[in-house]
């Protein structure tokens, strides 16, 4: 049986921050570090403008030597988020992870943005299963 998406969520779920892409990249980065998390969801109104991640400030403030309290989360969003429904299966989120080389997906569910499911998260998941998997099959060879 596959494994669905929203088995892969941490729980409980973190709570998702959205932020105007007016706001400076060092308010994002004090967001970031005050909630403890690597991305953040950008709304302009109530239109998605997509996401901006650590590693999106760090490579935008280098790459483009912008100054942090100038530049604004519209400066580094990165606009092509992949979005994945809440029921689509596990492998489906590896294989977008892995074609698209971002950490972070965006999940829905009915059309409205649910969670952020990110590469930690899935690794965690993975590693839960192969140890379930693991004590099954020595339970099975225990037993005879």
């Amino acid at each position: 049986m596959a494994h669905l998406i929203y088995s892969a969520l941490p729980q409980p779920r973190r709570p998702i921050v959205y932020v105007n892409p007016k706001i400076t990249v060092a308010q994002c980065i004090d967001i970031m570090i005050k909630e403890n998390i690597g991305a953040v969801v950008v709304f302009e109104g109530k239109n998605l403008m997509g996401m901006v991640t650590e590693r999106d400030i760090v490579r935008s403030c280098l790459q483009q030597a912008l100054d942090p309290n100038k530049a604004t989360a519209a400066d580094v969003v990165y606009t092509d988020v992949s979005v994945l429904n809440l029921f689509d299966p596990v492998e489906k989120a590896m294989e977008t992870i892995t074609e698209t080389k971002r950490r972070h997906v965006l999940i829905e569910e009915n059309g409205e943005i649910v969670a952020i499911l990110s590469i930690g998260d899935l690794l965690f998941h993975l590693l839960e299963d192969k140890t379930r998997v693991i004590e099954q099959l020595e339970n099975y060879i225990h037993t005879y």
